[in-house]
């Protein structure tokens, strides 16, 4: 006789592997309030990264920095009495040396990572266009 195998909804191990994955996630949703949301897409040319910043933030608040293979984004936030929120984005190849545009707009930054066009400048900040 064939039985199919169903998957049991109140699976323990199943939700704790699923719990511990979101949890450990970078992207996720569930943050304190010295964090922010970042989300990654990746196109044909290029690879984005863009961050939940809030309205109330200027771009003079916004410090992006590159190293190796890590992007650091960071926010001296003046109108919440100097706090900083900051995020690194690790990923698994070397990003210093490409094409890195930053662009804020409505309370979102878009970060662009080229993937072909090579950048002649190794660790480095990135002007950000508002």
């Amino acid at each position: 006789m064939n039985k199919k195998k169903c998957s049991n909804p109140m699976d323990i191990q199943g939700i704790e592997e699923w719990m511990s994955q979101f949890f450990t996630d970078p992207f996720t949703s569930l943050l304190d309030e010295q964090t922010f949301r970042l989300d990654l897409f990746e196109t044909g040319e290029e690879f984005i990264v863009e961050a939940e910043l809030g309205e109330t933030i200027s771009t003079d608040e916004i410090n992006i920095t590159v190293n190796k293979e890590q992007l650091y984004i960071s926010i001296l936030d003046g109108n919440q009495v100097e706090r900083e929120r900051r995020r690194t984005v690790v990923l698994p190849f070397s990003i210093e040396k490409k094409k890195i545009t930053a662009c804020y707009t409505n309370g979102i930054l878009e970060i662009k990572i080229s993937k072909s066009t090579p950048s002649h400048l190794s660790s480095r900040h990135i002007t950000i266009n508002g």
